[in-house]
């Protein structure tokens, strides 16, 4: 199975990061249509990135509790080596945005349930 971070992706969990939002609210704040916002959903809760629960009949959507500090090294990480990166020159020769792309072993991966039972 390839995995990979989409930048409209990574755009709804930096979102998600502030405070719980419904789908419209992200399709509003991000411009995106909203069955696009619901697609990414769908692969960021099967990944476990974020979780939802219902408030009366919207779902409303926030950020696994347990990325908040992986989120927070990432950015202290990037904080800290910003001055290098905006000086490398390896890059700018780049004419599309690369793309990582990660191989999973199936064998020992594990599907979370869509969504979680509202309280």
């Amino acid at each position: 199975m390839l995995i990979a971070l989409a930048f409209q992706g990574f755009s709804i969990v930096q979102l998600l990061r502030e405070k719980p939002h419904y789908v419209n609210e992200m399709a509003e704040r991000l411009g995106l249509e909203q069955s696009r916002i619901s697609h990414n959903l769908a692969c960021l809760l099967n990944c476990g990135f974020v979780e939802w629960e219902w408030n009366g009949k919207n779902k409303v959507y926030r950020l696994n509790s347990d990325l908040q500090p992986v989120l927070t090294g990432i950015e202290k990480h990037l904080v800290k080596y910003a001055p290098a990166l905006e000086s490398c020159k390896t890059l700018a020769s780049e004419s599309k945005p690369v793309v990582v792309i990660a191989k999973v072993n199936q064998i020992g991966a594990r599907r979370r349930p869509l969504g979680r039972t509202g309280k």
